[in-house]
């Protein structure tokens, strides 16, 4: 018997666990702060499923099974079965547009009698599952294109379904997996362009396009000077350099004033 509960708890963060604990009574006091009535029975609202902190400590309830059921599942479990739960969370994600509701300005929540399921929040959990697995491939080489494109292919499909669920806070969580792939080995140069995409997005919400295409023009033309150099000695930088340019003016005129009105639209 003694054996068996060392092999429940080898491995377990404790500290994380009391960490995840406090947290949830701290969300679930400020819930309670936000939305209780003066005179309604503390308990009886606790347990009656009927407010929001109620729901949510139901919610939380279930979390523990689930959680609990984790630890004591065996590790290789979830390996096996990543593939399998990617394919659910993507599911799940089509079967929003034939069957979705319509909730406080989102078409992403499925409604299952009183009970609502938004699947991109599942998705997360699969995407990570799945990505984790085909990055801890023995054969794995991160170094090649062809690996790189189906990792991205891996984040991006969910991200995108999501997007045309009118859910680009929620989509904007998947491409911090790409954090991840460049700690595998995934050039910089793609993180810089996706900063450099949350910047011009951010930008054009407070910058007139004509002003900002300006801006980007100059900025270049400095890059270009102080690179002299390099470019003397490899004349395709001066190409990149260009077509960096050329595709954030483009972007920035044309594609970004579209995601930032959807960006606006999902904040309202």
């Amino acid at each position: 018997m003694n054996q068996r509960k060392t092999e429940i708890s080898k491995g377990v963060d404790y500290i994380l666990i009391i960490v995840y604990f406090i947290l949830l009574a701290i969300g679930l006091l400020a819930i309670f702060a936000v939305t209780y009535k003066d005179g309604d029975p503390v308990l009886q609202s606790f347990i009656g499923y009927k407010t929001d902190y109620s729901k949510q400590f139901y919610y939380a309830c279930v979390a523990m099974i689930l959680g609990l059921f984790i630890i004591l599942t065996d590790s290789k479990f979830f390996p096996a079965t990543a593939n399998l739960w990617y394919a659910g969370g993507i599911l799940l994600l089509l079967l929003v547009f034939p069957f979705h509701s319509a909730v406080k300005g989102t078409e992403s929540i499925i409604r299952l009698g009183g009970f609502q399921f938004q699947p991109a929040e599942f998705c997360k959990i699969s995407v990570a599952l799945a990505l984790a697995k085909y990055l801890s491939l023995p054969e794995m080489d991160f170094s090649k294109p062809k690996s790189q494109l189906i990792a991205a292919i891996i984040t991006l499909v969910p991200a995108v379904l999501t997007v045309l669920q009118k859910e680009t806070g929620l989509a904007l969580v998947f491409f911090a997996f790409f954090l991840v792939m460049f700690r595998e080995g995934l050039p910089p140069i793609y993180i810089v362009i996706g900063f450099v995409a949350a910047a011009l997005v951010i930008t054009t919400l407070l910058v007139d396009k004509n002003i900002l295409a300006i801006i980007l023009t100059v900025i270049t033309a400095i890059v270009i000077f102080f690179s002299q150099r390099q470019i003397k000695r490899d004349k395709g930088l001066l190409v990149k350099i260009i077509l960096i340019w050329l595709l954030c003016v483009g972007v920035q005129r044309f594609g970004v004033p579209f995601y930032s009105h959807m960006f606006l639209k999902n904040i309202r």
